[in-house]
């Protein structure tokens, strides 16, 4: 792999570590004009020197350690916040640890006391702000709680926990440095190391969605991600959702963690929501869509719907006229030039135990040619009597266990159409977003 790739958190819960952009010296030259007297004291004593790992102790009784520090590619709190530095940076994690071991009340130093200087430049410490009740303890790489100061600490009261730099990926010699809140002097500073190819490095390697979909379930995709670093890493992306009826659909987030050398492939669902494409993107340079089609069936064959009921449809008959039953008089109804009828026979019956409601007629549309009509309303008319001699099928009304009730429905289609270039459905719920859709045709 030809780059380093860092976490996006699905919400970056923290303030990026602030780069002054300063050197050692430049620092030593600003605070020698703000503080002579301060700097004085230095040029005769200096900072204390101190290796990452080892103490320092303050006249006022207080010991303060840098005891370790972890380069990572990201963090996370128990809470489930992510921080995640921007793309070409990583962590510094510092074990910070100050304890009163004197016999008067101190302040033990503040986080904000801290800096880490590598490369020349100066980084100042990220502060987490979890989530509201979140507790504030880390949970990857390492675990242990953040690091927060203790004003008026008592003898033997102790301060420990993590300090966060961001710095550049590449970084390999750092100093922390601590220095006196009130004077500003640098009191003391801890050397340390780390190693660039310790990072993680976390990769999409691919994004399998399926060509066709069959509607009613939910969509199936897996996302692949491989880690070809040096340490476990933490791969937080979102990714999105696109339909044909739906630009901004609510997408999601990929999470999980990845040990040196391993595949972890991410399995995910969406709602299929009627027959449309969907468009399923994890950024940068993954996009993939899906077709999501009807579920097929034969004319004359049933289909069982979300609510139970069991629904056939009739093979077609396509006429230039039907006979309009009304009232027990009637009449002829033509269609215009360019349009014929197809007339099917709809049956819904209810198998459960329960009472159900049975299909309504404007759950039906019917394309023919590319030509699609859902206007099943017919009026006040009982039925037909030609081509097909029975009442319009209503539906809007509850079915018993075990009861049948059946109709005859009519659409407008293309003249000349066949019977084979017709396709009757059913939509549940009846919206453009419909959860299920069959499709009856000749053949399927």
């Amino acid at each position: 792999m030809h780059r380093r790739t860092f976490l996006t958190s699905l919400a970056l819960a923290s303030t990026a570590g602030c780069t002054t952009k300063k050197s050692d010296s430049a620092v030593a030259s600003s605070r020698k004009e703000a503080t002579p007297t301060s700097e004085a004291t230095t040029a005769t004593s200096g900072p204390v020197q101190r290796s990452v790992g080892e103490s320092y102790s303050r006249s006022d009784g207080v010991t303060i350690e840098v005891a370790s520090a972890r380069f990572t590619g990201a963090a996370r709190l128990v809470d489930g916040t992510t921080i995640s530095p921007e793309p070409g940076n990583a962590l510094i994690l510092a074990n910070v640890r100050a304890a009163n071991t004197g016999d008067s009340v101190v302040d033990l130093p503040s986080r904000d006391s801290l800096a880490l200087i590598t490369g020349g430049n100066q980084y100042r410490p990220v502060k987490p702000k979890g989530k509201p009740g979140g507790e504030p303890t880390l949970s990857f790489p390492l675990t242990g709680t953040l690091y927060e100061a203790v004003e008026d600490a008592h003898p033997n009261v102790t301060a420990l926990g993590w300090v966060f730099f961001e710095v550049p990926a590449d970084s390999t010699d750092f100093r922390i440095s601590l220095s006196d809140s009130q004077s500003s002097t640098l009191e003391a500073y801890w050397d340390g190391k780390v190693d660039p190819s310790s990072l993680p490095d976390v990769e999409i390697t691919s994004l399998d969605v399926p060509e066709e979909h069959v509607n009613g379930d939910p969509i199936q995709f897996s996302v692949s991600v491989t880690n070809t670093g040096g340490s476990a890493g933490l791969f937080n992306q979102r990714f999105s959702v696109v339909r044909s009826n739906e630009p901004n659909a609510p997408g999601g987030v990929l999470d999980t963690t990845v040990e040196p050398g391993e595949t972890v492939t991410i399995e995910r669902t969406v709602p299929a929501k009627g027959v449309q494409d969907v468009t399923i993107a994890v950024p940068p340079a993954f996009e993939k869509t899906t077709h999501v089609v009807p579920t097929k069936a034969q004319f004359g064959s049933s289909h069982e719907l979300p609510n139970g009921v069991k629904l056939r449809v009739s093979k077609p008959t396509v006429s230039d006229t039907v006979w309009i039953d009304e009232n027990g008089g009637g009449f002829e109804h033509r269609s215009i030039d360019s349009r014929s009828f197809a007339v099917f026979e709809i049956t819904a019956w209810n198998p459960t135990n329960s009472t159900i409601s049975e299909p309504d007629e404007d759950w039906f549309e019917v394309e023919g040619n590319g030509f699609v009509d859902s206007n099943s309303n017919r009026g006040f008319a009982r039925g037909l009597r030609e081509p097909v001699e029975m009442p319009y099928f209503r539906g809007s009304r509850e079915i018993a266990p075990g009861e049948t009730t059946n109709g005859v429905l009519y659409f407008d289609v293309p003249k000349n159409t066949s019977v084979d270039e017709i396709a009757c459905r059913v939509k549940w719920p009846v919206t453009d977003r419909s959860n299920k859709v069959c499709e009856w045709k000749m053949g399927e």
